[in-house]
């Protein structure tokens, strides 16, 4: 299922809402995890040719 389909503020309050500590905090990696992944795959189907996306030139440092 594609996260636009899905509810997600009912999917964070559920991660936001999990009991121990470190299981928020593994929820939470994972999702940016997933997101990251997400992103790769948008950047190289949309934005490979050049985008005017400004944080696409974001610095890291």
């Amino acid at each position: 299922m594609l996260i636009s389909r899905c509810r997600v503020d009912e999917q964070f309050g559920k991660i936001a809402g999990l009991a121990p500590p470190d299981r928020r905090r593994k929820a939470f990696r994972l999702l940016i995890a997933v997101l990251a992944i997400a992103d790769g795959r948008r950047r190289e189907r949309f934005c490979s040719d050049g985008c005017s996306h400004w944080w696409h030139r974001l610095s890291i440092a």
